[in-house]
């Protein structure tokens, strides 16, 4: 029986049993007071073999679990997570969806070398583009 794969620009909130193979570009703790001693969110940008990015958060509660799990540049896959609105300002990638980790979120690491996925993704904007991103809150400039 041969497996469809699942794409992140397939993944909508109408489901909750997707499973996704991508490599972990980016992992940040984020802080809402910067004077805590604790992290509010443990944030990752995930690509895929197609290219395609999305912002993933991990709650408060759930980062001890995966913070000694998850590495950024690894590939693995991902799977009951779940999916949102993106509706955060200053978005880090351009996707209107968010992967929110649970309880139930499984990673499951792939050998090296095992898919083609790259190290990074960048979206460069000329140079005469960038006065009209200015003070924009939609994305991250």
């Amino acid at each position: 029986m041969s497996t469809t794969k699942t794409y992140i620009a397939n993944i909508d909130t109408k489901r909750r049993d997707w499973t996704l193979t991508v490599r972990i570009t980016r992992m940040w703790e984020v802080k809402y007071n910067p004077t805590s001693e604790t992290a509010d969110s443990l944030d990752m940008v995930l690509l895929d073999e197609q290219g395609s990015q999305i912002h993933t958060l991990i709650k408060k509660d759930l980062i001890p679990h995966f913070k000694e799990v998850a590495k950024e540049g690894s590939v693995c896959t991902i799977s009951h997570f779940g999916v949102g609105n993106n509706k955060r300002s200053y978005q880090q990638v351009q996707n209107d969806s968010i992967i929110w980790f649970n309880s139930f979120t499984s990673l499951k690491f792939e050998p090296k070398g095992l898919v083609d996925i790259p190290m990074h993704k960048f979206n460069f904007q000329p140079f005469e583009h960038l006065a009209e991103r200015n003070n924009r809150k939609d994305i991250l400039t």
